[in-house]
């Protein structure tokens, strides 16, 4: 019985909401990224829908896990110090990099699934872009702050999660279509 009352311990819920929100947005991330391949045109619609089902259930894991802070009796953070970047009385910058990534993240699922439209295409994918940014600095407040930063498993997943979203970035960005810069023939003179 020891064990059902660690599993639910608020600490503990804390330590796995957070690890959840970080795979979650992960995955997300990286079905976005992997859906805009062409070669995995067949797999559109599936990646689409993880990406975008992961993305909602990682923000709901990120705000349970910042609201699980303010109720911890441990070592509470008041609302004002989640919510005010830099505000924290614990780890203020990496503190502040996660409250960041938690708006980056929800500006962008706002955007994306409620303005597209009034938005317009290119100012939309602009604003998506933002997740690059949350991503890293979720990244930066888990490695830093993370009470589970340097057991094994999380070790494994930080290094293969990063080194899986750099590649797909770098090829992503390999894939962009170049502007071709046209170049007028010189007219003959006779």
């Amino acid at each position: 019985m020891d064990w059902l009352k660690w599993m639910f311990s608020t600490w503990t819920m804390i330590r796995l909401s957070g690890l959840a929100g970080h795979f979650l947005m992960t995955l997300s991330v990286l079905a976005g990224l992997l859906g805009s391949f062409p070669n995995l045109r067949k797999q559109k619609a599936r990646l689409h829908n993880i990406h975008l089902y992961s993305g909602w259930a990682g923000l709901l894991a990120i705000v349970l896990h910042a609201t699980l802070i303010v109720v911890d009796t441990y070592a509470p953070l008041s609302i004002l110090e989640i919510l005010i970047p830099g505000n924290a009385s614990y780890e203020p910058l990496w503190n502040a990099f996660g409250t960041i990534s938690l708006y980056l993240f929800g500006f962008v699922l706002i955007t994306s699934d409620f303005l597209k439209e009034t938005l317009g295409k290119t100012l939309w994918k602009l604003t998506h872009w933002l997740v690059l940014p949350a991503w890293g600095l979720m990244t930066l407040h888990g490695l830093f702050i993370g009470t589970d930063t340097g057991t094994l498993f999380t070790t494994i997943w930080y290094a293969a999660s990063t080194l899986t979203f750099i590649v797909l970035i770098l090829y992503r960005m390999r894939l962009r279509p170049k502007t071709k810069v046209q170049i007028k023939p010189e007219s003959s003179t006779s």
